[in-house]
């Protein structure tokens, strides 16, 4: 019985980091399924993928569910998948969605369904 009451509170407490929503001023704001909330600034944001802030306080998501995001040569860049820098700062992010990236032994990245990079989307404050 004790082992069943532990996985229930497992599955609720997994459920609900799942949703990504965050609390702000009593009021619940949840991303959609592969997105991230995020409190920046006093306001409730939310991204379709995840989401990063630059040093003035500009916040930047990815366009794509469970995307990544990455910082290269001064830009945000995004893609289906998580990203990386290459060896010469340019960004690559798997062009399969939820895929990852990873340096190989040569050095170069390898990314799950190739290697894409578009521009990062400002934020969007939830609804």
């Amino acid at each position: 019985m004790r082992m069943l009451r532990l996985a229930l509170i497992s599955l609720l407490w997994g459920a609900s980091a799942l949703a990504n929503c965050v609390n702000l001023n009593g009021r619940s704001y949840c991303a959609q399924p592969g997105g991230q909330a995020v409190v920046h600034q006093g306001q409730a944001y939310c991204g379709a993928g995840a989401c990063v802030s630059d040093e003035f306080g500009n916040l930047f998501c990815s366009p794509y569910p469970g995307g990544g995001v990455i910082r290269a040569r001064g830009s945000f860049y995004a893609g289906p998948g998580l990203c990386v820098l290459g060896p010469d700062g340019a960004p690559h992010c798997a062009a399969a969605p939820g895929g990852g990236c990873e340096i190989g032994p040569g050095g170069q990245p390898v990314c799950a369904g190739g290697s894409t990079a578009t521009p990062a989307a400002r934020a969007l404050l939830c609804q």
